[in-house]
């Protein structure tokens, strides 16, 4: 092989390796035509207490309807793990000493935690994080969206753009 028929073997293999990696998290057809998300099954995270669940195409809540649905990467759940922690230990800072009751304990409460991402009106990757720490024995918390009143930091939820690496919108819910 020449050097030229080189070159253009590497640039062919790697344009198409590109191509490959690139259009992986794109959205697939089903059979019938319809676009659907799917997360790629070889993500590692623990299913018994983190589920990614797909934004409902009719539903703007917990984003605004310029969002569209997308799928996460390890990568991202790495980031979304590493800010959760910056997230919780700056809100636990942040209460004065006679407030130490509504401090968020990971550990102590076995919290679970909702995954859903979207891409906004800027191209920047989001994430709506929703914790808890009660689901009522129950594994509807896997396929929907957990809501409630009240329960105090048993329940708290906030936003992560994974572009800029912030978090934003902390929820923590009060008590009745």
């Amino acid at each position: 092989m020449t050097t030229s028929s080189n070159i253009m073997f590497l640039t062919s293999l790697l344009f198409t390796s590109v191509t490959f990696i690139a259009c992986r998290d794109l959205p697939n057809k089903n059979p019938a035509g319809e676009k659907t998300l799917s997360q790629d099954s070889r993500l590692n995270y623990d299913t018994s207490t983190t589920t990614i669940i797909a934004l409902k195409s009719k539903s703007e809540w917990p984003f605004d309807s310029t969002c569209k649905a997308t799928v996460l990467t390890q990568d991202n759940l790495q980031t979304i793990d590493t800010l959760l922690l910056r997230c919780i230990a700056n809100y636990n800072n942040s209460l004065s000493n006679n407030k130490e009751q509504w401090g968020i304990d990971l550990v102590k409460w076995n919290y679970k935690k909702q995954l859903v991402a979207v891409i906004n009106k800027d191209g920047q990757k989001e994430v709506w994080v929703n914790c808890f720490c009660n689901t009522w024995d129950n594994d509807q918390w896997k396929t929907e969206i957990l809501q409630v009143d009240d329960g105090g930091t048993c329940y708290f939820n906030f936003k992560i753009n994974l572009e800029t690496k912030k978090y934003y919108a902390l929820i923590v819910n009060g008590v009745a």
